[in-house]
């Protein structure tokens, strides 16, 4: 527990799933992709290293600072105040809702976990109290065991598909960023749809992204990359990577028919000179990671950045922002969209019931009818009708805040009724 956090281990689980309340469109999408090939064949193009976090966290900064510091979006804060406040407003009668209702939210390609550490202080400010999963294909930069103060790290691959179908509909809110260099225009539908099978009926899914068409390093308005930045976007191109991946996503979503779906883009050029200079050095530094990764790979990686050995690969590396005046930029998406269904619980029981004393309306129910006088003229004898046996009615009892509860009979045997 720190500050009313609270973050629990995620363990592989077969969960029952209750209906998910899909549209037709999107329960057929969903199944359909699942006989397409979940795993990536193609490499990871950035590095994964000490260096690489260091990266990584500058990035993180950069993105708070032109989000404003506000890493939540307010229609996903509304909704896990809602959720909270339902556990809140649970009856006194009822022992086992007095507990709080944690909130879960899962961070993919997590990398370091610095998003999740830095909405820790958003939601206990909110009063909102959550359990926070990170996961990442790699381990490598998550923090050492005895330094997560209560994040829960997992590694798992975004197109894992049974992986994802195991953990079943577990988060309220699934936050994910920076995947434009890993995942392919199809491989991001799969990586979407298996989000949507981790997240509750009613959750938030939320996407960052940079695309690569959008990046650009300049002087004065024309190209100042000496080349890098456009080899870098070409070669994304052959690897088929989603050079609009942000424009894709959403609408992705919108083709899913997902909720309250919301497309933010944030461009560079509208942030202060502080913010541009941090990317100056997050951009070089991120070239550098490139261009090191194709050495790694070999002759066939580097030609496809341009470079026709691993010695002018490097001398290219050395010149990287020497050049004053230049400016790197780029555009943030934020795309989010909520899973159809979770806005009405209903729980009905039908037997085996032990909450909350008697309702009036059942002690009334019991009591027996006062005699009322009969008339004082004498009543015409009628012919006694032969007594029908009827079956006994179907009761129900839906439990309501408070002492009382309300029975409801049915009184039609027709299943066509309503």
């Amino acid at each position: 527990m720190v500050g009313g956090i609270r973050v629990i281990g995620v363990r592989p689980l077969v969960l029952a799933r209750p209906g998910f309340n899909y549209s037709p469109q999107l329960l057929f999408s969903q199944f359909e992709r699942r006989n397409m090939s979940t795993i990536t064949k193609e490499p990871y193009l950035l590095n994964v290293d000490e260096e690489a976090s260091k990266r990584l966290n500058l990035q993180h900064d950069i993105l708070t600072r032109m989000l404003d510091g506000k890493l939540i979006p307010e229609p996903v804060i509304k909704r896990l105040e809602s959720i909270q406040g339902s556990g809140r407003s649970m009856s006194y009668d009822w022992p086992a809702c007095k507990q709080v209702k944690y909130i879960k939210v899962a961070d993919l390609a997590t990398g370091t976990g610095i998003w999740l550490y830095s909405i820790r202080k958003q939601l206990e400010e909110l009063g909102l109290k959550a359990e926070l999963h990170g996961y990442d294909l790699h381990d490598n930069q998550f923090p050492p065991e005895d330094k997560r103060e209560d994040v829960d790290f997992h590694t798992l691959n975004i197109l894992d598909t049974p992986a994802f179908e195991e953990i079943g509909p577990t988060y309220h809110y699934i936050h994910a960023r920076l995947l434009t260099s890993v995942l392919t225009k199809e491989e991001w539908k799969v990586a979407i749809d298996n989000c949507l099978e981790i997240l509750k009926p009613g959750g938030f899914l939320h996407f960052e992204e940079i695309p690569f068409g959008e990046l650009s390093i300049e002087k004065d308005g024309a190209p100042a990359s000496g080349g890098v930045l456009e080899k870098l976007q070409a070669s994304m191109k052959l690897l088929k990577r989603d050079l609009d991946c942000g424009n894709n996503i959403y609408y992705y979503l919108e083709e899913l028919e997902l909720w309250e779906t919301e497309h933010r883009k944030i461009d560079l050029r509208d942030c202060d000179e502080e913010v541009k200079q941090m990317q100056n050095v997050n951009a070089r530094l991120g070239l550098e990671e490139f261009i090191t990764n194709a050495i790694a790979r070999g002759p066939a990686a580097l030609k496809r950045l341009g470079f026709e050995s691993k010695e002018a690969a490097l001398e290219r590396t050395a010149s990287l922002g020497k050049d004053p005046g230049t400016q790197a930029y780029f555009v943030l998406h934020s795309i989010l969209g909520r899973k159809p269904g979770g806005s009405f619980a209903l729980q009905l029981t039908s037997g085996g019931y032990r909450g909350p004393v008697k309702s009036d309306l059942e002690e009334a129910e019991e009591k027996e009818p006062e005699e009322i006088p009969g008339p004082a003229f004498e009543e015409p004898e009628v012919e006694e009708e032969e007594e029908v046996q009827e079956e006994p009615l179907q009761s129900f009892v839906v439990p309501r805040r408070g002492r009382f509860q309300v029975s409801y009979t049915v009184t039609s045997a027709d299943t066509e009724s309503k």
